[in-house]
């Protein structure tokens, strides 16, 4: 019995050894994970590019050099940003606003703009703060970059209820309809926000979870594996094996399943090892303080999601990877189904990157928000009030989607073995 057990073990690994070796053995899905690899690599260096500092010498830094500066200069500002110190910041931004003056005070726009540069070099250290300022004392969707100059010290009591009067503001103009129940939902949300908020050096994390370089690494990933994957089912067709792939003992059974974890194994492979080498590349150049603070730090002020930077990135992460499990798995059902690769391949494309454009249209705005791609650009949604009543409770969107999307995987599976598994052999 034990050594039948061997046996049973040494066939499934031998036979899942023997579907993924059929996958990297094409050239065409080398050159594809060549790619992925180079775009990895682009879009991490792109990343860390975006992190800029400017000197006092007007040296225009990025990178590794930028880091190092803005490490320095925010990290003076290290702690909870209390009242107290939201006022110095304040102060600080006047100080170095009135060394400039008024435009009408320079002979020409080229000099004031220069003036406007000396003074944002002056206020690098407080930038991400002078920021928050600007948000809390603008309307909610009618953000104003200069706004920070014009706010007296005073006003600053009662910063952080201001961000959930400037929430209830909105929700009584009537500009987006929400249900009572989900306007109690938005503004709980925002009274959730655990305050004052810790500040330091976070723009690793920032710039990793702020560009658009992981959502569009996403849709790569996504259609890259869709070439990797989508012939799984299809090549037995394709070859002209199926005849005999069917007619083996194992053919219907322990066989299908073999190319279903296949695709599992391809799946989580190829995409962990995307965004954990993606990741690397950013914060092992950038640093990775500041993974506690939470986003609204950052370019998320109105989040409803009360999430910590390192929240965030799991969160974006995870959902990443569910939404690639389904597309990807259904992506191989309709190879299985249709016995044609090429269709298959079309499917990842369709759902990654189609539903970004119908969703600009107003009909199909909402329906849109439920497709799988949403799971790809978790990071950049977090500030969106979309909202779905299910059983009586209030969800933000994202929230509901990861776990819809687990389920309808865990129900992928079997219809996926169900219909190859009863393919008639032409």
């Amino acid at each position: 019995m034990y050594s039948f057990t061997i046996l049973v073990k040494r066939l499934v690994i031998h036979m899942l050894r023997y579907e993924i070796k059929k996958l990297y053995s094409k050239p065409i899905n080398k050159i594809a994970l060549a790619a992925l690899l180079a775009l990895t690599l682009t879009a991490g260096f792109l990343t860390i590019r975006d992190v800029t500092y400017i000197t006092e010498s007007d040296e225009h830094l990025s990178g590794i050099p930028a880091a190092r500066h803005l490490r320095e200069a925010k990290n003076e500002w290290k702690g909870e940003l209390t009242e107290d110190v939201l006022k110095q910041v304040v102060e600080e931004n006047r100080t170095a606003r009135e060394t400039v003056g008024n435009a009408e005070d320079y002979k020409s726009a080229d000099a004031y703009e220069d003036a406007l540069d000396d003074a944002f070099v002056k206020t690098q250290g407080i930038a991400d703060i002078r920021e928050l300022i600007n948000s809390t004392f603008s309307d909610l969707f009618d953000y104003d970059y200069f706004r920070a100059d014009s706010v007296p010290s005073d006003e600053i009591n009662g910063f952080y209820q201001k961000r959930i009067d400037s929430l209830k503001k909105y929700l009584e103009s009537g500009e987006e309809y929400f249900s009572d129940a989900q306007k109690d939902f938005l503004i709980e949300q925002y009274e959730a926000l655990k305050t004052p908020l810790h500040y330091e050096y976070a723009d690793g994390w920032m710039a990793l979870m702020g560009s658009q370089y992981l959502p569009t690494l996403m849709i790569i990933l996504t259609v890259i594996l869709g070439f990797l994957v989508s012939g799984i089912f299809s090549d037995e067709f394709q070859l002209k094996t199926d005849s005999i792939f069917f007619s083996a003992k194992h053919g219907r059974g322990r066989a299908v399943l073999s190319k279903i974890e296949a695709g599992f194994v391809t799946i989580t492979a190829v995409y962990w090892g995307a965004v954990l080498l993606y990741t690397a590349v950013a914060l092992c150049s950038l640093g990775f303080g500041g993974a506690g603070c939470a986003v609204q730090i950052g370019s998320k002020w109105r989040s409803i999601y009360n999430l910590t930077y390192l929240q965030d990135y799991l969160f974006t992460v995870v959902g990443g990877y569910v939404g690639n499990l389904f597309i990807l798995n259904f992506s191989m059902l309709v190879s299985a189904k249709s016995r044609s690769t090429v269709l298959a391949t079309t499917i990842p494309f369709v759902l990654s990157c189609a539903p970004m454009f119908l969703g600009r249209i107003s009909v199909l705005s909402r329906i849109m928000t439920l497709f799988p791609d949403q799971l790809l650009r978790i990071n950049t949604n977090l500030d969106e009030f979309v909202l779905y009543t299910v059983g009586g409770k209030t969800w933000g969107y994202l929230t509901l989607l990861l776990p819809l999307y687990i389920v309808l995987y865990a129900l992928l599976i079997p219809i996926l073995y169900k219909v190859f598994q009863k393919t008639e052999v032409k």
